[in-house]
């Protein structure tokens, strides 16, 4: 009877945390647009008048990160083809959309352009570290490994704890979990304040009018992460 009262305690306490994560977000009416004018902004601090970027009424942000002819600003080409990699494995495709259809790469590099150099020196530490590892390991970067090696890697630094290494008989170091988990939040938060990503939490794309009076449960099912 104890574990069921606890059972039930811990779905109630689950439920109310991705609640209290939608309204949050739907309250701020956050369309794509407006999602990257309030990180940037929120990000880089104030902007004086006279150096304030003037936008059209009907300037759409999530259009020129879709563009064919898109190029990173802050990543060079194959740190954005890591970023792509390691999203799509950490948030893949299923039933919903994942990362790499959310564009993710594109919105945090965008993001990371703007961002203070520590942030910046973080997460490309991060993305360098597990290029490094890809290469003591298998002998190649890890865009170039093939996808069971990448899911091998990836495990053991999502999990240092409960595999072991390649025959050595050892768990894994915390540096290893450590750049992983910086990578995987950094994705996760871009991914969930995306367009897809609240969608396939329960939003379903209108901005909120009037007082917010509550909301009916909601049976969708967050995308599945891999990590």
């Amino acid at each position: 009877m104890d574990r069921h009262k606890s059972s039930i305690r811990a779905s109630v306490l689950i439920s109310r945390v991705i609640y209290q994560f939608l309204v949050s977000y739907i309250i701020c009416a956050m369309n794509r647009r407006e999602l990257l004018r309030n990180t940037l902004f929120g990000t880089v601090g104030f902007t004086s008048a006279a150096n304030a970027r003037e936008f059209p009424a009907n300037y759409d942000e999530s259009k020129e990160l879709a563009r064919t002819d898109w190029k990173p600003a802050f990543f060079s080409d194959h740190q954005n083809q890591t970023v792509i990699s390691l999203s799509d494995l950490i948030i893949p495709e299923t039933d919903a959309p994942g990362a790499k259809t959310a564009l993710v790469n594109r919105f945090l590099d965008l993001l990371l352009a703007a961002e203070a150099r520590e942030a910046q020196q973080s997460f490309l530490n991060s993305l360098a570290y597990i290029d490094g590892e890809a290469r003591s390991r298998y002998g190649d970067a890890f865009v170039y490994i093939p996808k069971d090696s990448q899911i091998e890697l990836l495990k053991f630094f999502a999990y240092p704890n409960s595999l072991q290494t390649w025959g050595e008989e050892r768990t894994g170091d915390q540096s290893g979990h450590t750049h992983f988990r910086n990578l995987k939040d950094w994705i996760a938060r871009i991914f969930f304040s995306s367009e897809q990503g609240m969608k396939a939490l329960g939003w379903n794309g209108e901005a909120p009018h009037g007082q917010l009076a509550g909301c009916e449960p909601n049976q969708k099912k967050a995308p599945a992460r891999a990590f």
